[in-house]
């Protein structure tokens, strides 16, 4: 990953302080311009909230991005919970198919509930053993109520992973944190402030139609972000794609990149320049660490689908929540030799990126013609509509079930996302 942080020139010397060892932390995992650095792994796996930021405030109904990195992962990563309050909200169940020594995980959460829910993200090996829980505050505050904007003060950094953020009150207004005291100087400097969004009738803004991360090129692989906005704030558009996809918005003294799908663009928009930002990082996967082979026990045992799975409503809708149904039989003339795990996705076919993990249940050992109970798992897309997508379910996605035949253990259906419940 590349880190861009110069741009934001913020006023606070201690911003800077806090951010060099979160730098040299993300250095070690990969940079994409150089070679690729095997990064050891020993002891449980860490996992780090990028999204949303703390203390960020969304409005009752709106989808909130939960984005978060595990490190020192490797393959035996089992399965990642997601929680809200303390209540599982989504497993993600064999997260971690490469095998890597970092990866990421996506899920989204409705925001429901005024006031403040807590986040929270746990990664489980195969044996048992976790990491510590990453946790992360967020403020929900019914329709129509009025956000103010994030503050141009910088803050300094408490146990946020090393990112400066303001703090919310129960309404949502962001309020800084105190400021550090420096020894006396001969002569201070002035210290920048934040330029406001010039809101007159030709200027183009952008209105945030919910929570948003701020980053520092226009693609989600400009990770982490470089800050966020709270829904129902403004800021001036400097610049857009050619593809029209992602904006470049003024960010306190500095700039920084929104995703267009998640905005209200008014003002003069010919005004706007056609910017294509910098190069999106190149991704290099660190090679996993070999597993030892286990010979495949001899079996006559074969899971298939009963039937074709069920998707509804087919096509999907953006922001909607579809039902997928399956039921999973063994055809073979013995039973499994174990249970197993089910992979449910959202791919997005012009990049092969999963856009989501849906949780689904898993099964235990089948008797030959036994199947199992009907597994009902729903599924929500919120991102690139009107671009093809497909759904893939894998029966016995971790490889623990021997089986005659692996070839039949996967179904696919392509879908065009429609746009109906997208802002």
């Amino acid at each position: 990953m590349r880190w861009r942080v110069h741009n934001l020139r913020r006023p606070v010397v201690v911003v800077w302080v806090l951010l060099i060892p979160l730098l040299a932390a993300c250095n070690l995992l990969a940079n994409p311009e150089s070679n690729p650095v095997e990064v050891p792994i020993s002891g449980v796996p860490v996992v780090r909230l990028a999204a949303p930021l703390p203390n960020a405030t969304f409005l009752e109904g709106v989808t909130v991005n939960i984005q978060a990195q595990i490190t020192n992962a490797g393959p035996d990563i089992n399965r990642v919970e997601v929680l809200v309050d303390n209540a599982i909200i989504a497993t993600l169940t064999s997260p971690n198919t490469t095998g890597a020594a970092a990866f990421s995980i996506t899920q989204t959460w409705p925001a429901a509930g005024s006031g403040q829910h807590v986040i929270t993200v746990t990664a489980f090996r195969a044996d048992g053993s976790s990491s510590a829980p990453a946790s992360v505050n967020l403020n929900v505050v019914a329709q129509g109520a009025q956000i103010q904007p994030p503050s141009a003060t910088p803050v300094t950094a408490g146990n946020t992973g090393g990112q400066a953020q303001p703090t919310t009150s129960g309404g949502g207004q962001v309020t800084p944190l105190p400021q550090p005291t420096t020894p006396p100087q001969p002569t201070t400097p002035p210290q920048p402030t934040a330029v406001p969004p010039t809101n007159t009738p030709s200027n183009p803004i952008a209105t945030f139609n919910q929570g948003i991360n701020v980053r520092s090129g226009p693609s989600t692989l400009f990770n982490p972000p470089i800050g966020s906005f709270a829904a129902g704030a403004t800021a001036d558009i400097l610049g857009v794609t050619p593809a029209g996809d992602w904006y470049k918005i003024r960010y306190y003294n500095g700039e920084g990149w929104v995703f267009g799908q998640l905005i209200t663009v008014s003002g003069d928009t010919s005004r706007i320049p056609v910017d294509a930002g910098p190069p999106i990082p190149t991704l290099t996967p660190v090679p996993p660490t070999p597993v030892p082979v286990t010979p495949t026990p001899v079996t006559s045992a074969n899971l298939v689908f009963v039937g074709s799975p069920s998707v509804s409503p087919h096509p999907l809708r953006c922001n909607e929540t579809a039902t997928i149904k399956f039921t999973i039989t063994n055809n073979g003339t013995t039973a499994t030799n174990a249970g197993g795990s089910v992979t449910v996705q959202d791919i997005l076919v012009s990049t092969g990126a999963v856009l989501v993990n849906a949780p689904a249940p898993g099964f235990g050992v089948l008797q030959p013609g036994g199947n199992t109970a009907e597994a009902v798992v729903p599924i929500t897309v919120s991102s690139n509509y009107a671009e093809s997508h497909k759904i893939v379910i894998i029966i016995d996605s971790g490889g623990t079930v021997a089986e005659t035949n692996e070839g039949d253990n996967t179904y696919e259906t392509t879908y065009v996302l429609d746009k109906a419940g997208c802002p």
